[in-house]
C-alpha cells in the first residue's frame, strides 16, 4: 500500500499552496494534510477488510448454508459480526483535530504515529484475507471440519487486529487528540 502522505502533499491545489506560505497557517495546513492522508488510509483499510475478509466469510456462510452445516452457522455469524465491527471501527475512527488554534496541539510526529498505527493494520488484514480464502477453499471442497478450525484462527487474528486498533485509540487519548 502506498504512502498517502506524499500523495496528499503532491495533490495540493493553489489555495493550499498559498496557505503554506502564510505564517501561522503553515502548520495547520500540514497537520490537516496528515489527517486527510490518515483518513484516506483508513478508508482503504476498511475497504480491504470488506473485500478480503467479509467477502469470503459471506461466501463461506452461503456454502455452509447450502450444505446444511447448521452447527457451523453460529461460528460463522460470530466471526462475520467481529469482522463487521472491526471494519466499522476502522472506517469511522477518530482522526484527531488540528484546528487553527486548538486548545491542545498535536504535533506532526504524533499524527505520523497514528498514521503508522493505521498502516500496521494492513499486514494483519492481508493475513486475515489469506486465512479467509483458505477457509473458503475448505468450504468449496466440503471440508467443514477444517472450516471450523480456520474460523477459530480467523477469530484469533481479528482479536489481535482489534488489539492493535485499541492501542491506536489509547495513543490518541494520550495525545489529547479527542
Amino acid at each position: 500500500m502506498t504512502d498517502l502522505r506524499n500523495k496528499v502533499e503532491d495533490d495540493r491545489g493553489l489555495l493550499k499552496k498559498i496557505q503554506l506560505g502564510i505564517p501561522g497557517f503553515r502548520g495547520y495546513r500540514q497537520k490537516e494534510d496528515l489527517r486527510i492522508a490518515d483518513s484516506l488510509l483508513r478508508m482503504q483499510i476498511a475497504d480491504l477488510l470488506q473485500s478480503d475478509v467479509l467477502g469470503p466469510l459471506e461466501q463461506i456462510r452461503e456454502r455452509a448454508g447450502n450444505a446444511l452445516e447448521l452447527d457451523l452457522m453460529n461460528d460463522i455469524a460470530t466471526v462475520i459480526s467481529a469482522a463487521k465491527t472491526a471494519e466499522s471501527r476502522v472506517r469511522h475512527a477518530e482522526q484527531g483535530y488540528s484546528g487553527i488554534s486548538p486548545a491542545y496541539r498535536v504535533s506532526d510526529e504524533q499524527l505520523n504515529t497514528l498514521y503508522g498505527f493505521d498502516l500496521s493494520l494492513v499486514d494483519g488484514i492481508k493475513g486475515l484475507g489469506t486465512l479467509c480464502r483458505t477457509a473458503l477453499g475448505s468450504a468449496d471442497t466440503g471440508d467443514f471440519g477444517l472450516v471450523k478450525a480456520d474460523l477459530r484462527n480467523i477469530r484469533t487474528e481479528l482479536s489481535e487486529l482489534q488489539a492493535v486498533f485499541e492501542k491506536r485509540i489509547e495513543t490518541m487519548a494520550g495525545l489529547g487528540a479527542f
